[in-house]
């Protein structure tokens, strides 16, 4: 009922975890039921280690977190040698995300989970707010089309592209991805925000400023989903605050193929699997399906597009 393909990866589920919120590891999964998952998206690898950025790193608000973490990671030779040898062992498909600073990085990285057995894809983080460098790519169509083309070239794996929420228009980037060959857009990463402490006059974040997830940025990532949708036709994976079977559903209606759950994860380990439940018997119960669901939203395309 909850079988999904984006492009030729085949998923049992639409739900994704969301990179950054399950680790660098497969250990997370001992949360989740067999077949709830439908790929395990794993936190972004850099070329080189990353101490990521000074505490305090995140903040909560009612609507959300606020997160600087920075890439933290140990680098690629670490993950290659350490991690990589389990990922064969996942009973889903692992999609291995990429960081860096420059082109260069970017294929380098490409190239790496290439050559790797257990990883079935590779998602380029091509937009993180939260670190100095490679800004350009997420800003700029001209710059994320030049190394995504680039990292086609590197790899025959489905590449998936992580666009900004941070930008006037997403549908230019949107476009550029596809016309440089990616299989599929994750629409989007997490928005620009601050938290202050009144009392301090200081930022809660020690970097000032931070990366917006949680329910709070989901009525804005609907409607990005829905611009990206009506602008190309390759798959759009939807991540930006859902945590439950109404969200996701909403986000299928708007044209999201699949859905990266995130947030949510961080106060409730298993909701991924509770979601699933409750999209088997929402289906069932309006006699539908995801197929006949996605992208069906009774309402003009936008003018953007």
């Amino acid at each position: 009922m909850l079988r999904t393909a984006i492009g030729s990866l085949q998923l049992d589920s639409p739900l994704l975890t969301a990179s950054g919120t399950f680790g660098h590891d497969p250990s997370a999964l001992a949360f989740l039921e067999p077949g709830d998952l439908g790929a395990l998206v794993l936190k972004t690898v850099t070329p080189e280690p990353r101490f990521g950025n000074p505490p305090q790193r995140m903040g909560e608000f009612p609507g959300g977190v606020l997160n600087a973490i920075g890439l933290e990671n140990k680098g690629l030779a670490y993950w290659r040698d350490e991690i990589a040898p389990e990922l064969t062992k996942v009973p889903m498909p692992v999609v291995a995300n990429a960081g860096g600073h420059s082109a260069a990085d970017y294929v380098a990285m490409t190239e790496a989970f290439h050559a790797m057995e257990g990883v079935a894809a590779i998602e380029l983080n091509l937009s993180c707010p939260n670190v100095v460098g490679g800004i350009q790519f997420s800003t700029d169509a001209s710059a994320l089309e030049e190394v995504v083309k680039a990292c086609r070239a590197a790899t025959d794996k489905p590449l998936w592209v992580k666009l900004s929420p941070n930008v006037a228009s997403i549908v230019p980037f949107a476009k550029a991805s596809e016309a440089s060959g990616a299989d599929a857009l994750t629409v989007s990463n997490t928005l620009m925000g601050m938290l202050v402490d009144w009392r301090k006059r200081k930022p809660v974040i020690a970097n000032g400023t931070g990366g917006m997830s949680g329910p709070a940025v989901r009525p804005l990532v609907l409607r990005l989903v829905w611009e990206c949708s009506n602008a190309v036709n390759i798959p759009i994976i939807a991540s930006g605050g859902a945590q439950s079977a109404d969200d996701v559903l909403d986000y299928v209606v708007a044209g999201a193929t699949a859905v990266q759950v995130g947030t949510a994860v961080f106060r409730r380990p298993g909701v991924i699997s509770e979601i699933a439940a409750d999209l088997r018997r929402l289906l069932t119960e309006e006699n539908t399906s995801l197929e006949a669901l996605r992208a069906s939203l009774d309402w003009p395309h936008p003018l953007s597009c």
